[in-house]
């Protein structure tokens, strides 16, 4: 049964349809705009095909939500319903990116209907159609083989089998990724269906073995020679025994004609696929794969797998939380990547927010690798895997890779290649699956050309849980030799493997459970990094990530400053003495030098380690331009800032920060560009419209500052930001009564932004007050002063320079 029509869409539109022998009744038809089970609007028909029509419809519960829906032509008896219902079901458990989406089986009135995703793109029906029967080169099918390939081997893999294998079930996405359709008629190889559906009904002729054409039993090979059949057609535009089913052509004494465009191996390989008897045909899936590419040297393989430098970006993002929450550098981000080769200061444009149209040649985006496990609690497992690849691929100074913040934004979201890759201004994406049972794990990752959707590399292995490591190595370099990277000495870069496959599992659930930023998840957090250390004591990620983890404990107020920033030192100082080439060491002290000491000189020599180490992170990069603006800075501290965010485009924090920046340097319409796209990205993020409410008050927008500053979520920020308004409105009782407020709710908690407001106003005594209360208290707030553009009118005080000198700071 057909459950996806043959049919050819264009940016949603259709361009063709299969023709059918049967023809539905005028009134069969639905109407464009009615709704079906009271929630399903019906926008336009796609296509039709022997067994129904497929129309594109909107889910009026869930805005913006699209579906394809497949309404039946014929009744079914209940049997063949419930029968229906229950391939469906098996169908469900099909989760995999390269296999169309069949949710449910629905009655509404007389109308059966099938709810599937909605796909835009074409068949590989109507793409061999515009080849005129020519055929396929090997480089543009090659893909779109692997593409199927992964998704039968997954469906064998969970006892399913297609049993329909052909051109018009096999889809090319918009996207670039191809998408098997039509597991309508799958049956569990061992289960109750497949008595009842096997036969010719299900299946079509040309394309099926002869044991299906004869009743027999479904089995994997079936697939596989219809699968072999697909490809013979893909590469030479015409079927492997012509008009001939298999059975006529086993009779007739056929033989497979060889491909020119294949070497001897390969053509052997596809021949053996297409044997008629099964005992003598290619067992699975993989075996076909690994045949037809050995000999395709220009699309070398990997013999490798997996492997990552491990920098968490999770505690990292608390750790800079600690340091910059009550900054006016508005920071909340740490996630360690490499790009960039020039250490020093990359030159990067004056003003914008360093977005390209076309992104560099060898800059590469990695998605969070799906957890396929059907287990939620394994999600530790997938996302510490991709970030162990991610930042193994970034610690290749001639690759950019874009960072965990950003990549992570697209994590369950349904976004196609080519939108992620603009948005992340990338020229290839590497995405993947992972499927851990027990001790075992699968991994599945695939390489793509943004512009064209096209694969350059794909694999899949199954290991133990103790070869993870190497494997992760093993993927970076298939990556890297698939992009055609030059590197020094041809090798990756060493990183340290862990002594202990338990305490690297406990690390990676450390990490995870620290990224929830909860008291209960910081708790759970230690729990699991305190016994790996016991476990593997010489690993350094394990020590830098429990100084991060205590380093966010104290920003969030899960335990007392003193105790939990000298656990945070102790542990990155052992980290350092493990490892003394750790950037994300390196950093982690840099900033507690930062926050904790104001011992600028030791901060700076930090985070020029870190720099040194890896020049193109964003974190690293980010850590620069933070500690640029603290020193004033300012024109070094926008360039770091922007070369962060050439690699972490979707981070909201690093906008505000290049806001903050601009503001500073008194570039007034790309502070506000910057803090637009920061409220863009998250529009209730604390600090950023008081942000955008200053670069408009500078600007002489009082209507509009003082707007932004009633949007302000954190109310902090909100009262400091009406009590400067409101004074340059000359509405003085009104800026007094904020300023009572805020002082009477903050003057322990931020000293420092209350001395903002009468450093603005021109009150100078007050003002240094204050500033002296942040100095007692050590508000890290205080070490903004030398770039906050709000105590310009007492800079000339001599008491400005003295306070200068008690944190540290230049003239």
């Amino acid at each position: 049964m057909d459950l996806y029509p043959s049919v050819c869409w264009t940016s949603g539109v259709e361009v063709e349809r299969v023709h059918t022998s049967v023809d539905a009744a005028a009134g069969d038809r639905l109407a464009i705009g009615q709704t079906i089970s009271g929630r399903y609007r019906i926008e336009r028909e796609l296509g039709e095909g022997g067994m129904g029509v497929v129309y594109l419809a909107t889910d009026e519960q869930v805005v913006g939500e699209t579906f394809a829906i497949k309404v039946l032509k014929e009744r079914l008896h209940p049997e063949a319903l419930s029968l229906l219902r229950e391939e469906v079901h098996e169908t469900r458990r099909l989760s995999h990116p390269n296999i169309v989406d069949v949710h449910s089986v629905n009655v509404d009135g007389t109308k059966l209907y099938v709810l599937m995703e909605y796909l835009e793109g074409k068949s590989l029906n109507a793409l061999l159609d515009e080849e005129f029967g020519r055929g396929m080169s090997f480089s543009h099918a090659w893909p779109i083989i692997e593409d199927v390939g992964a998704a039968l081997g997954y469906a064998h893999d969970h006892n399913v089998i297609h049993s329909d294998l052909k051109p018009a079930n096999v889809f090319v996405t918009t996207s670039g990724r191809t998408k098997l359709l039509d597991f309508g008629v799958a049956r569990v190889s061992r289960g109750p269906l497949l008595h009842k559906r096997s036969g010719p009904r299900a299946l079509t002729p040309t394309y099926a073995s002869c044991e299906m054409l004869t009743g027999e039993e479904a089995d994997r090979r079936d697939d596989i020679y219809s699968f072999a059949c697909v490809i013979y057609e893909m590469l030479s535009g015409e079927r492997p025994f012509g008009e001939l089913t298999a059975v006529e052509a086993r009779e007739a004494g056929s033989r497979v004609a060889p491909l020119e465009m294949l070497t001897r191996g390969q053509n052997a390989a596809l021949a053996k696929a297409l044997a008629f008897q099964r005992e003598e045909r290619t067992s699975s899936v993989e075996k076909l794969l690994k045949g037809l590419g050995a000999d395709k040297r220009s699309r070398a393989r990997a013999t490798a797998v997996l492997g990552g430098a491990i920098i968490a970006a999770l505690a990292a993002l608390s750790l800079t939380y600690l340091v910059l929450d009550r900054l006016r550098i508005s920071g909340h981000s740490l996630v360690v990547h490499s790009a960039a080769p020039d250490a020093q200061r990359p030159a990067l444009p004056a003003s914008g927010t360093g977005a390209t149209v076309n992104p560099p040649p060898h800059s590469i985006a990695v998605l969070p690798f799906v957890n396929m496990s059907g287990d939620k609690g394994q999600d530790y497992f997938s996302d510490g895997l991709t970030e162990e690849l991610l930042n193994s691929l970034a610690r290749i100074n001639e690759l950019q890779v874009a960072a965990r913040t950003s990549s992570f934004a697209f994590k369950d979201k349904p976004e196609n290649i080519s939108t992620i890759a603009r948005d992340l201004h990338v020229a290839y994406v590497l995405e993947g699956s992972v499927r851990k049972d027990g001790n075992h794990v699968r991994i599945t990752a695939q390489l793509i050309r943004a512009d064209s959707g096209y694969h350059l590399w794909s694999d899949t292995y199954d290991r133990t849980l103790d070869g993870v490591f190497k494997l992760q190595d093993q993927i970076a370099g298939a990556v890297i030799q698939a992009l055609q990277v030059k590197l020094l000495g041809g090798s990756l870069p060493v990183r340290q493997a862990p002594a202990s496959q338990e305490a690297y599992d406990l690390y990676l659930q450390g990490r995870f459970f620290a990224g929830l930023y909860t008291r209960e998840g910081f708790k759970q957090s230690l729990d699991y990094l305190d016994r790996a250390v016991k476990l593997d004591p010489g690993y350094e990620p394990l020590w830098t990530q429990l100084s991060l983890v205590y380093a966010g404990m104290a920003a969030h107020g899960f335990m007392p400053n003193a105790e939990a920033l000298t656990k945070a030192r102790d542990a990155v100082r052992q980290a350092i003495a493990l490892n003394s080439k750790s950037a994300r060491a390196h950093i982690a002290l840099g900033y507690l030098h930062m926050n904790d000491d104001w011992n600028w000189t030791a901060a700076d020599g930090e985070i020029g380690k870190a720099l040194a180490l890896e020049p193109g992170s964003s974190d690293v990069l980010h850590a620069a331009g933070t500690l640029d603006l603290v020193l004033g800075r300012v024109s070094d501290g926008v360039r770091m800032l922007l070369a962060a965010l050439a690699r972490d485009p979707l981070r909201a924090s690093s906008y505000s920060n290049l806001g903050v920046a601009y503001f500073a340097d008194d570039r007034l319409p790309e502070a506000e560009e910057a803090f637009r796209e920061s409220i863009q990205l998250r529009p209730n993020a604390g600090y950023t419209h008081n942000g955008l409410g200053l670069v408009l008050l500078w600007k002489s927008d009082l209507n509009g500052a003082l707007e932004e500053m009633k949007r302000e979520t954190d109310e902090m920020w909100r009262l400091e930001g009406e009590a400067l308004v409101y004074s340059a409105m000359h509405r003085r009782a009104e800026s007094d009564a904020a300023l009572a407020e805020l002082t009477d709710k903050y003057r322990k908690e931020s000293p420092y932004v209350i001395a903002t407001v009468y450093g603005y106003r021109g009150e100078v005594d007050p003002a240094f007050q204050w500033l002296e209360r942040a100095l007692k208290e050590r508000d890290a707030t205080l070490t903004s002063i030398k770039s906050d553009p709000l105590f310009q009118k007492i800079k000339s005080d001599p008491r400005y320079a003295a306070l200068l000198k008690k944190v540290g700071l230049p003239l």
